[in-house]
């Protein structure tokens, strides 16, 4: 008996670079607010507080990521194997070099740390972050590993997807939070206007998208 292969779905050039690009973006935004040192998501909290743990630099939030992406990726390999896609991979990969690489940046051309000046760079990293997601979510690539885990546990748990997002973030948030990680005033902006903003930019991002890069 012949064994069934298994095709696997890769996504147009087109749709890997937007996905390449919605990830820098992302990546980018973290580094900067992570440099800023005013708080940033609950994703990047977690890992500034996974960082802590393990002992590494403030510029390799990044890594950290890696460790907990690859072990969430493990689980919903066996518990939600459609959450797991190339365009995961994509994200996570990318994210990560550039979480380090952000850091690094201003790090290496921020010499004034003023608070004002930490406040630009927090914003201006936060709306990268923003507009990252924004094409993610517009392009319908797959999703990351953090957002796979909160789907699987819609599933299991038959919840809304808005009330299981909350907890889910806030738990980050809170065991971020006790590793070390840094919760600041960006983390209030974030919850407030997070939801919002990044809407915004998927609508802006679909209407691009569908109008110019899918003829």
């Amino acid at each position: 008996m012949s064994k069934k292969k298994v095709k696997l779905n890769l996504p147009s050039v087109k749709d890997t670079i937007l996905a390449i690009i919605g990830a820098i973006l992302c990546g980018l935004g973290v580094g900067f607010s992570n440099f800023a040192s005013l708080g940033m998501d609950s994703v990047g909290i977690f890992y500034d507080g996974i960082r802590n743990v393990l002992g590494l630099s403030s510029s390799q939030i990044g890594t950290a990521s890696y460790v907990v992406s690859f072990i969430l990726f493990v689980f919903l390999w066996f518990v939600g194997r459609k959450y797991v896609s190339f365009g995961s991979v994509v994200y996570i990969i990318v994210y990560g070099i550039f979480a380090n690489l952000g850091t690094l940046m201003m790090e290496h051309w921020v010499s004034n740390d003023s608070i004002w000046h930490r406040a630009v760079i927090a914003v201006f990293g936060i709306l990268l972050l923003f507009m990252g997601l924004g094409i993610y979510i517009a392009i319908d690539i797959g999703v990351d590993a953090f957002t796979g885990t909160v789907l699987w546990i819609c599933d299991k748990t038959h919840g809304k997807m808005e009330v299981v997002k909350v907890i889910f973030d806030l738990s980050l948030t809170l065991i971020g939070y006790l590793l070390g990680g840094k919760v600041g005033i960006l983390t209030v902006i974030t919850v407030l206007v997070g939801g919002p903003c990044i809407g915004f930019f998927t609508k802006k991002f679909q209407a691009i998208y569908f109008k110019y890069l899918t003829k």
